[in-house]
């Protein structure tokens, strides 16, 4: 802990390597200590695992590199299980006037999993075949589960005449890159930007109006897009002092604990912006014994000036995004 009491300056001033064992012999979030090692590149992590260090760190390599490989590996759609087929109850479900109706939509509800190939065609279809949206919002939700694209054409005719949320979130999920090209805005309108886009090329227009500081950080991970370090740590201020006052901040105990902000650690990790992971591990610290119980508002006021004392600020405007606008009224 002596080491995190030192002046910024001197912990910025030691090479990338020696800042992570330096870090490593202190009693900080573990996961800080992850993203500081995933911060580095390639080669700074080979020369790190060859240079004498605390177990700790082995720990946090061998995780990286197994999530790498975890990567690589294919995934393959389950195949759905066979079971009994269900005629009746299809029977009493597609007849409006029978008073068994209810009754054969929890069944089929139920054992949905569980039915044979043919049945569970059937009865997917069934639901899908209905001015019920609760019926409809079933299906999508299984489907979203256990997928099978040969209803590709299905859920693209009843999303279009209904425009339910739901079938929306599974064609951002599953369709074609083309069919999500081409029915973008709409689906974009229907269901949420961020995944939308998340299924776009990287090369494709960016309105950051319209997602969150969060959803723009993350997005720039996935896709490789630029990022500059003051944008990056803007998003990291700007979320603290946000969440200061969304969150129940005293529940919370510290900075790394704000709804949004192991996020956007683990982002700036990948991003390689291990100046900024530092620069909040010192200030995590810091600020650690300021959150307590009592007057909330007195607490958070107090953060906050911490905050801007040691060069966290409202950083307005320099992102453009919907968050940022929202801060202003602070």
């Amino acid at each position: 802990m002596d080491k995190l009491n030192q002046n910024i300056d001197s912990i910025l001033s030691l090479p990338a390597i020696d800042r992570v064992i330096c870090l490593a012999d202190t009693d900080i979030e573990p996961k800080l200590l992850r993203a500081m090692v995933c911060a580095l590149s390639k080669t700074e992590k080979q020369m790190l695992e060859d240079t004498p260090h605390p177990p700790v760190i082995d720990r946090i390599l061998g995780s990286l590199n197994w999530e790498e490989w975890q990567n690589q590996q294919p995934h393959d759609i389950e195949s759905q299980p066979q079971y009994r087929p269900v005629d009746e109850l299809l029977k009493d479900f597609l007849n409006p006037k029978s008073k068994k109706k209810q009754a054969a939509r929890k069944e089929l509800q139920k054992r949905l999993p569980y039915l044979a190939a043919t049945e569970q065609r059937r009865t997917i279809y069934a639901f899908l075949d209905t001015e019920v949206k609760t019926d409809r919002v079933f299906v999508f939700k299984y489907l979203d589960e256990h997928y099978d694209p040969s209803y590709d054409k299905a859920i693209k005719t009843v999303w279009q005449l209904y425009h339910d949320f739901e079938a929306a979130k599974l064609l951002t999920h599953y369709a074609s890159s083309e069919f999500i090209e081409e029915h973008f805005e709409q689906l974009a309108h229907d269901y949420h930007y961020f995944p939308v886009r998340m299924r776009m090329p990287s090369n494709y227009p960016l309105d950051r109006s319209r997602l969150e500081m969060h959803e723009l950080i993350h997005l720039c991970v996935r896709q490789h897009l630029p990022l500059t370090e003051q944008e990056a740590f803007a998003i990291l201020s700007n979320t603290l002092h946000r969440q200061l006052i969304r969150d129940d901040a005293y529940i919370y105990g510290s900075l790394f604990n704000l709804t949004y902000i192991r996020g956007i650690i683990w982002a700036l990790g990948h991003l390689g912006f291990q100046e900024i992971i530092t620069r909040f591990i010192v200030e995590n610290e810091r600020t650690k014994p300021l959150f307590v119980s009592g007057d909330r508002e007195k607490m958070n006021t107090t953060i906050r000036d911490q905050l801007c004392n040691d060069g966290f600020n409202f950083f307005h405007d320099i992102l453009g995004t919907k968050e940022d606008l929202e801060i202003k009224d602070l």
